[in-house]
This record gives C-alpha cells, structure tokens and sequence, in this order.
C-alpha cells in the first residue's frame, strides 16, 4: 500500500464535515486531528485490504483505552466515504448472562461472577454470528449487553442484521490474547488476588480458557488493531473517565446510583490486570496496526509505517 498523505486525509474529512456534525452520535469532544491521524488513516487502510470476501477486522486494548470510539468512527467512514456495508460489536455484548455467571461462581470460583476475563463470554455464539455473517443471506441476531444492569437485554432489543457485510469489525479488551505458559503463575499481582485468589485457581482457570474457544474465535480475524497505554495506571484512569462521564449523562438519580464509583471501578479492571499486562508485551509484535494512546485526546499510529504524520 502506498503512503497515506495529508492530502487524501483532508479530501475525505472534508468531504464529510457537514455531515458528520449533524450525525447524532458525534461529540464536539471528538478533535479533528484525532480524525485526521487515527480514524481516517485505519479507514483507508481497511477499504485497502478488503478485496472482494467480507474481512474481519478486531480491535484491543485495555479498558477505557478508546476502542468503542475508534470503532464508531471508522465505520462510520467505511459506511460514508468508501461505501462499505460493515456491522461492528463488542465481545462485551457476548457476556454471560448474570444468572451464568453466578452459576459460575457457585461452582468454580466466586469471582467469576463479574464479567469480562476468559470464560465469561458466550465465544461461541460469536464464532456463529461471524460464521452467519460471512455466508449471508439470512437474519441475524446480535445481543447487546447493559453494563448498568449487569445483564443481557431482552432479545428484542437486539441488534438485526439482514445480508452479507463487506466488513465485520469485533471490539474487546482480550481480542487476540494469548495464553501463558504452564507454571505463569508466581503468586497474586493486586490486592484483588491477594484476597480472592491467594491459590491461583481462577488465574489459571482464566488462562486456560484462551487456550479453548477464544483461540478460534481470533483466528477467523485478518486485521488486528491493538490500542497500547502508556502503563496500567492510565488504563485505571481511562475506565473511571468512561465510567463518570456515562454517570453524567444520566438526568436521574436513580440511574446515576447504578453505576460504580472509583474504587468499584479500579477493583473491577483489577480482574483484567494479569492478561491486560501481557498483552502490553507481546501485541505490538503480534498485531497489524499498534495505536498508543498517549493521553485522554492524543493517540498516535506507530506500526505500519505507511502513515505519515499529518
């Protein structure tokens, strides 16, 4: 693929402008030179490598690290510029239902009642879904889980999709983990281990589901995005951001009660601390595109080096 220039990047943000300014689920907060330098750039270069089968692209990185944001906007671009039928979803709506997770937890281990590590996920209806998705020509249904109630919505608010996409683009902190090898396990890393886990059984339970369905389901992916942090301690700040700013959007104090405060917050990433640290070390290597989010608004695309800064 060629260099991407300023030029072709100008021509399509501005080609767009007015558009996306009045779409309803644009933010002012959004900068253009996140546009310009991120959305834009990773639009071209997925309209580049798909060809004529639907691609499957993923996109990883630590909580609150930004990747639901850049997913809505590259397929929005996609959809917009390049006129590309893409469906896009998070791992996170293939959750566990809570009366799962809580079965679960009765019967392996009491931490595996929050969602989100390694075998908390339904990987299989995923493998189904892309399956479904690939081969066309029927409706599918895909869940769409509430993180405010802790729980899959009913089925009739799903997502429906009729037909073939050109692309397929799956969203989630573990997308293209790896498991470690045997032994890992040196003793508990955060006070949530220390207390909960002081054996190691759920770390090594976790582990060993990446070996299972998970490794399927990553295999079917052609592209992979991955959004590096700076260190932990940023991706802690980054899901207290995410977690206080959806609190706010909330007119009703009822519902603001629902979600959690800083301290719930850094207890629940505490459960994704482990794989999330390993991740930081082999998915630069192992991943297609690395995107480094260096603060709250400036990320910056290191790997390939077909960008040029714009």
């Amino acid at each position: 693929m060629e260099k991407i220039t300023s030029q072709n990047c100008n021509l399509i943000y501005d080609s767009l402008l007015r558009d996306i300014e009045h779409n309803s689920f644009h933010s002012k907060a959004i900068k253009k030179t996140f546009l310009l330098n991120i959305v834009i750039p990773l639009s071209i270069i997925i309209n580049d490598k798909f060809k004529k089968n639907t691609l499957c692209v993923s996109v990883s990185g630590g909580q609150g690290s930004g990747k639901t944001t850049i997913t809505r906007y590259i397929k929005y671009y996609l959809k917009n510029y390049f006129n590309l039928n893409v469906v896009s979803f998070s791992i996170d709506d293939l959750y566990l239902s809570k009366d799962k997770r809580i079965r679960l937890s009765e019967e392996i281990h009491p931490l595996l009642l929050t969602r989100g590590v390694p075998g908390t996920h339904n990987i299989n209806l995923a493998i189904e879904i892309i399956s479904t998705l690939i081969k066309g020509g029927k409706e599918i249904m895909i869940p769409r889980f509430s993180k405010k109630n802790d729980d899959l919505l009913p089925k009739s608010e799903w997502t429906k999709y009729n037909g073939k996409p050109d692309i397929i683009i799956l969203e989630g902190w573990c997308m293209g983990a790896s498991p470690q090898e045997e032994g890992f396990w040196q003793g508990p890393i955060n006070s949530l281990e220390k207390t909960y886990d002081t054996d190691g059984f759920w770390a090594k339970w976790v582990n060993d589901q990446l070996s299972k369905s998970y490794e399927d389901l990553f295999k079917v992916f052609e592209l992979s995005i991955y959004i590096k942090s700076i260190n932990f301690e940023q991706i802690l700040k980054n899901r207290w951001l995410q977690e206080k700013n959806a609190m706010e959007a909330e007119e009703e104090e009822r519902e603001k009660a629902m979600y959690l405060t800083k301290e719930e917050v850094y207890n629940f990433v505490m459960h994704f601390e482990r794989i999330t640290k390993q991740m930081e070390e082999y998915m630069p290597a192992k991943s297609d595109i690395i995107i480094t989010r260096k603060n709250k608004t400036e990320f910056l695309i290191e790997k390939p080096e077909i960008f040029i800064k714009i």
